[in-house]
C-alpha cells in the first residue's frame, strides 16, 4: 500500500470527527487580507467565505500574521471548529458535507461530473498560474510579493523568508511541471479556464442553474480576486475582462452575499 492510501484513510477519519462537532464559534483563519495575503491565498480565502455564506453557516474571519504556520497543511485559509483545524477549500466543503449540508445535493451525476471538472481546472490550472505570477514574474515579485510576504517579520527575516518561500514554491511547481512554463503558456492556460467557465455559465444565473454550488464559490473567489487586484503585470486580469458574463457573475455574487445587509 502507498503512503497516499494511508493519508486518504487518515483524512477520512479526520473528516468523520469533524462531522461530529457542533458548528459553534467557527473561525476562518487567514493572513492579513489587505497587507499580507498573496493573490492565490486571498482568492482561496474569498472562495471559502463565499461558500460558507452561500450555505448559511456562521463564522468569523480571524486574520493572523502566522496563519500559514498555524495551518495543519501549511496552506491558508483554514477553519477552526472547536478543537479541529480544517485547511483549504475542498476539505472544508467535505467537512460541511459530512454534516449533511451540500450546495450541490440536487445535481444529477452528470452535472456533478461537469461541476467537479471545472473546479479541477481552477484548482489545478488557474491557481498554478496565479502562484507562478506572484512568485516568478520578476516585476510582481520585486514590487509586490517580496514586501507583502515579509511585511509581518522583522529584519532580517523580512528579507530572508521571501527568498526561502520562493525556493519552496519553485520546487513545488517544478514537481508539477509548471515551474518553467513561459508567460505565453501560462496566459494560454488561464485563457482556457476562463473560456470554459464562460461557456458553462452562458446566460445562467449560476454555473449549474438557478442556485449556487461549490463551483460558484470557488470560481468567484479566484475570478473576483484577479479582477480587483492591481499588479505590475495585469495580463491575467486583462484576459479575464474579455468575458463579460464572468464579470457580471462576480458582481452578482459580491452584491448578493457580501454587500447586501
Amino acid at each position: 500500500m502507498t503512503a497516499n492510501y494511508f493519508m486518504k484513510d487518515m483524512v477520512s477519519e479526520a473528516l468523520h470527527s469533524y462531522s461530529d462537532a457542533d458548528w459553534t464559534n467557527a473561525a476562518l483563519i487567514a493572513p492579513f487580507q489587505n497587507d499580507q495575503a498573496l493573490l492565490y491565498e486571498y482568492a482561496d480565502c474569498l472562495a471559502v467565505r463565499a461558500y460558507l455564506k452561500m450555505i448559511s453557516l456562521p463564522f468569523r474571519l480571524e486574520q493572523r500574521p502566522n496563519a500559514e504556520f498555524m495551518s495543519p497543511t501549511g496552506k491558508v485559509p483554514f477553519l477552526k471548529l472547536q478543537e479541529h483545524l480544517i485547511a483549504e477549500f475542498q476539505p472544508i466543503v467535505d467537512c460541511v458535507a459530512k454534516k449533511g449540508l451540500k450546495l450541490s445535493a440536487n445535481l444529477t451525476d452528470a452535472q456533478l461530473i461537469d461541476m467537479y471538472a471545472h473546479m479541477a481546472m481552477i484548482e489545478e490550472t488557474l491557481k498554478f498560474v496565479e502562484m507562478h505570477l506572484v512568485w516568478f514574474d520578476n516585476a510582481t515579485y520585486d514590487q509586490v510579493t517580496r514586501s507583502r510576504y515579509g511585511t509581518v517579520y522583522l529584519w532580517p527575516l523580512c528579507s530572508i523568508l521571501p527568498t526561502l518561500k520562493r525556493q519552496e514554491i519553485g520546487s513545488y511547481l517544478e514537481r508539477l511541471q509548471w515551474r518553467h512554463r513561459t508567460p505565453q503558456e501560462l496566459l494560454e492556460s488561464a485563457e482556457r479556464v476562463f473560456r470554459a467557465l464562460s461557456v458553462m455559465l452562458g446566460n445562467k444565473e449560476f454555473f449549474m442553474g438557478t442556485q449556487p454550488t461549490e463551483l460558484d464559490a470557488l470560481a468567484f473567489g479566484h475570478l473576483y480576486t484577479i479582477l480587483t487586484t492591481e499588479l505590475p503585470n495585469m495580463e491575467l486580469g486583462q484576459s479575464l475582462r474579455k468575458y463579460e458574463n464572468l464579470i457580471d457573475f462576480c458582481k452578482k455574487i459580491d452584491l448578493e452575499f457580501f454587500t447586501k445587509k
